[in-house]
């Protein structure tokens, strides 16, 4: 069937993926639908309307749609340099404490719960790639669920929508509980008691210099991040034939490219974090707002099932397993809960959740981690799928 808005009208699709791309953002910040993510509003925003035949479906093989085509091409390889330009491992590693051991604690929790799942759970013909996608999310948040993705050639795959729609769900409910998880009182013996000291006014977020977004730091910026994804794109091909695989080497070596420049110039980049980070995420909702017009609601209903299923078993095992080893760890729940936050969501989620519990000292701790998964997720997720696959 023919859609309402042809696939030639490039303005036009443009100017819809960049409307439901704004109203999502939009909604999160003035918290229109609660809770709800701003990238659900997103993908909810665009699926219905290619549901509903305004717009042609993305999904669609025997269409082409050359804006969509253009978001796939482009936006995914130069948001992820910008997402990366604050991963500064050096500085991650000096200043997270005891929320870095949480957090390792948690990734191991989650590829072991990985295996679990992949062992209880059928998800089909393409199982192994969607096992490792689904543990690269919950290792760093959505960030590494494109970039793994994109490597593992799984976005074009039918289970990508449905699995995207179970993960931003279930990590919007997860989050929930970890807000209730210290007001748990059964809960209370598995930890050590909170730390009086994290509740000080961190004085280093006082002292951080404010690098406003300027016309020169985005021009900057995404010259930065265009030759760093062109550097791994134009790589890639070489060594894919080198080492005769058939994953997409691009976006692991773009992401390995981003986190070398972080670390060799951490000063220089610095100025140009808050800036690069903001253009990123907006690039990074336009291309889910892309994949939101995907989705195929008939394969959502049937697969989502088992990719719920192996979601929370994931989840659970490694909230079990960071609950068994706390105590002997000397976590209190605060560090717990707030790793497992940078686990499942990202720094976007696990700073603001330190503020909210009066956990001024592990603010900047709970971004520093978070980035941490953003830079391991991809290439841990990967992993997995290989060993499956």
């Amino acid at each position: 069937m023919d859609s309402f808005i042809s696939p030639d009208s490039h303005f036009i699709l443009f100017f819809i993926v960049a409307g439901a791309a704004a109203f999502g953002i939009y909604s999160e910040h003035k918290k229109w639908f609660g809770k709800l993510s701003g990238i659900l509003v997103t993908m909810i925003s665009m699926s219905i309307l290619a549901m509903l035949g305004v717009l042609p479906v993305a999904s669609n093989p025997n269409v082409k749609v050359e804006v969509y085509d253009m978001v796939f091409t482009y936006f995914i390889p130069i948001s992820i340099p910008m997402l990366l330009f604050s991963s500064n491992l050096l500085k991650i590693v000096k200043e997270s404490g005891k929320l870095l051991l949480a957090y390792i604690i948690g990734a191991i929790g989650i590829v072991l719960g990985c295996f679990l799942a992949f062992s209880l759970i059928d998800l089909g013909p393409d199982e192994g790639n969607t096992a490792g996608v689904i543990a690269a999310t919950l290792i760093g948040g959505s960030v590494n669920f494109i970039a793994a993705a994109e490597s593992l050639n799984f976005s074009t795959n039918p289970m990508f929508t449905a699995t995207i729609a179970v993960d931003n769900l279930v990590s919007n409910l997860y989050t929930l509980f970890l807000f209730l998880t210290p007001s748990l009182m059964f809960l209370a013996r598995f930890f050590v008691k909170p730390k009086k000291e994290n509740e000080i006014e961190n004085t280093d977020q006082d002292k951080k210099e404010d690098y406003p977004i300027t016309m020169e730091r985005i021009a900057v910026s995404v010259f930065i991040a265009a030759f760093i994804a062109g550097a791994g794109t134009f790589i890639a091909p070489y060594l894919e034939r080198l080492i005769q695989t058939e994953i997409n080497l691009s976006i692991l070596l773009i992401t390995l490219f981003a986190v070398l420049a972080a670390n060799l110039f951490p000063k220089r980049l610095k100025a140009l974090e808050n800036t690069a980070f903001s253009v990123g995420i907006w690039m990074m909702y336009i291309f889910l707002a892309v994949i939101g017009a995907a989705t195929n609601v008939h394969q959502i209903f049937e697969i989502g099932p088992a990719i719920l299923g192996f979601y929370l078993t994931i989840m659970l095992f490694h909230f079990v397993f960071l609950l068994a080893l706390a105590k002997l760890f000397k976590l209190d729940v605060y560090e717990v809960v707030i790793s497992s936050a940078a686990n499942i969501m990202g720094p976007s989620v696990a700073a603001p959740m330190a503020a909210s519990m009066g956990q001024k000292k592990l603010i900047t701790p709970g971004i520093l981690v978070g980035i941490l998964g953003y830079i391991i997720g991809t290439f841990i997720g990967v992993s997995i799928a290989v060993f499956l696959s």
